[in-house]
């Protein structure tokens, strides 16, 4: 953005420009006016502005810098809104910085008269009404782009705006407290002549396209890959889960205490998960294929490995009926019973 305290028929030929920065040069040729003078064409331009709504802030990293012609050389910066046109690069966007006096209404959110000055960009304040209306608003009145300033908060944040915007045809951009004081300071300078020339420029670096695909080109790996990894632990799950059997369903299968003189085949007593002997007074579950096991051996495998039977195989998670004909198929051995209950 660049300031001129030069009249228009004075101004400088030369703008410098700065990536996302405001800056103020010296001119020599400039037409002086009292402060009375000045406040009081600036309170012709605009007419008193009633009280908006609220709007929120994000964190959005502005493609466009404002050059300002006048006293200082100081380096500003703003963000450029997230709706309406973007600002070309090469040719910006040049026109005479109007602002309301402080003693007025400075957040722009009705309608003033349209200046006697060709190109003018709105400075207005942020609150009392959403970014948007502000920007329809001067619109209207003949802006052909709105710099809002923050005069409370020294940070900077994205102008978003909700629904259709497609009826925005002028650009805005955000300043902070800063920034935005500064701008103001322009008007109160006893030698700055009036209207103040303004430029915004564009950065080439930083457009809107080329963003959208920094996104896209960053983003879609990233957010695929961690859809595929959710997708690949949801199935894990269910697998695990398909797996093992339920925890009730296996307490509720039948158990007794060993007991050493009712053994038939002493070569069987033994635990085939921890290959240990089993003792007098030892608890023991029995699978539905017939097969025994310690109580707590049996049920960490079955909730926890596999809902199979260590020895056959046999899923104990089977309906009853496809148990029996299972059963059937099972090769007889000395523990296999001669009738089925």
């Amino acid at each position: 953005m660049n300031s001129s305290s030069s009249s228009r028929r004075h101004q400088d030929s030369k703008w410098t420009t700065a990536d996302s920065k405001i800056k103020y040069l010296l001119s020599n040729n400039t037409k002086t006016v009292s402060k009375r003078q000045q406040q009081q064409q600036i309170v012709q331009n605009y007419q008193e502005i009633a009280s908006p709504k609220q709007q929120v802030n994000d964190s959005r990293r502005s493609s466009e810098h404002l050059n300002t012609k006048t006293e200082s050389n100081d380096t500003l910066v703003d963000r450029i809104a997230a709706f309406g046109p973007r600002i070309d690069g090469e040719i910006g966007i040049t026109g005479h910085l109007l602002a309301p006096p402080a003693a007025n209404d400075s957040y722009g959110c009705i309608s003033v008269p349209n200046p006697n000055i060709k190109n003018w960009i709105a400075l207005v304040e942020r609150g009392q009404c959403s970014f948007l209306q502000k920007v329809k608003t001067m619109q209207d009145s003949g802006a052909i782009a709105v710099i809002v300033g923050d005069r409370h908060f020294n940070g900077w944040v994205t102008m978003y705006a909700p629904g259709d915007t497609s009826d925005v045809h002028i650009p805005s951009v955000f300043v902070a407290q800063h920034q935005y004081k500064a701008l103001l300071q322009l008007f109160d300078s006893k030698d700055t002549s009036a209207p103040v020339a303004v430029r915004l420029s564009g950065d080439d670096l930083l457009t809107w396209p080329l963003l959208d695909m920094l996104l896209v080109v960053v983003l879609s790996p990233a957010v695929m890959m961690l859809f595929i990894y959710l997708t690949w632990q949801l199935r894990q799950r269910q697998r695990r889960k398909n797996d093992i059997a339920p925890t009730n369903f296996v307490a509720k299968l039948p158990t007794y205490v060993f007991r050493r003189e009712k053994i038939v085949d002493i070569e069987h007593a033994e635990c085939a998960i921890c290959l240990e002997d089993y003792v007098e007074g030892d608890q023991l579950r029995t699978l539905p294929c017939k097969h025994e096991f310690h109580a707590k051996c049996v049920d960490a495998w079955l909730t926890s490995h596999k809902k199979f039977c260590p020895i056959c195989k046999f899923d104990i998670c089977q309906k009853t009926e496809s148990s029996k004909s299972n059963n059937s198929s099972i090769p007889p051995s000395e523990r296999t019973p001669l009738l089925n209950a």
